[in-house]
């Protein structure tokens, strides 16, 4: 447990030996950014819907922190998560927008986004970056880091291959397809947004791509990605507005 000065106190578990916060902020309450926020960096209404299902169901909480052991236990923080240069991206956004709320969290503290590796040696860091998650503005700074460097880049790449997602009548213009590729995106990697792509290109009925990429999955051991496909292809939350 870590005890601020104010008396806030923040509860680290252990992980294989390393501290996490596993987050108590989600991204549908009280605590988090509006929809209307969330389309205000930039995305479009489906987009939005798209995103928000997909960081409600299979993201994290924006106050989480975790590490990873193959990037010398860096930190991985909120709720795509972000790591390496995303999160130093974040974290100087946050910090050039609301200069004061981030000295007080963290720059009191000697925090150098620099030495991400140094939070697994000092708890008390990584427990200021948990709590620094709760505040509306870090919240803010990941999700716009998160379409900025992320999702936009990979939108556009998608584009660039010739796919369309955002003509009408692309392959990713639903909020449903669009979940898919960012579930992609957030659980596989490129890799798993290059064979969505491929399969949408062979079978552009919906939902016959999402359909194949989940037997792809279960076929190769990967039953919770599978599962979660089939969530996104099954919701009523990403039916298409009457």
């Amino acid at each position: 447990m870590v005890t601020f000065p104010d008396g806030a106190r923040i509860i680290l578990g252990n992980e294989g030996g390393r501290p996490i916060h596993r987050g108590t902020v989600a991204v549908r309450g009280p605590c988090a950014p509006s929809r209307e926020e969330l389309m205000g960096s930039g995305l479009k209404e489906p987009q939005a819907r798209a995103l928000d299902f997909v960081l409600a169901w299979f993201g994290n909480p924006f106050d989480s922190v975790t590490s990873e052991p193959r990037s010398g236990a860096e930190p991985r923080w909120g709720v795509w998560p972000l790591s390496g240069p995303t999160l130093i991206a974040a974290l100087a956004h946050w910090k050039q927008h609301e200069p004061e709320a981030f000295d007080a969290h963290l720059g009191r503290l000697g925090f150098e986004a620099s030495a991400l590796a140094l939070f697994a040696q000092d708890p008390r860091l990584l427990a200021a970056l948990a709590r620094a998650g709760r505040e509306r503005g870090a919240q803010r700074a990941q999700l716009e880091t998160l379409v900025t460097h992320v999702l936009r880049p990979m939108l556009d790449s998608c584009a660039q291959e010739g796919t369309a997602v955002d003509a009408p009548g692309g392959l990713f213009v639903s909020a449903r397809a669009l979940a898919l590729l960012f579930h992609a995106e957030l659980r596989l990697g490129r890799r798993g947004v290059t064979r969505l792509v491929t399969l949408a290109r062979e079978r552009p009925e919906p939902p016959a791509a999402g359909e194949r990429l989940a037997e792809d999955l279960r076929a190769t051991g990967r039953s919770r990605e599978a599962s979660e496909v089939w969530r996104i292809l099954t919701t009523p939350e990403l039916a298409d507005p009457s």
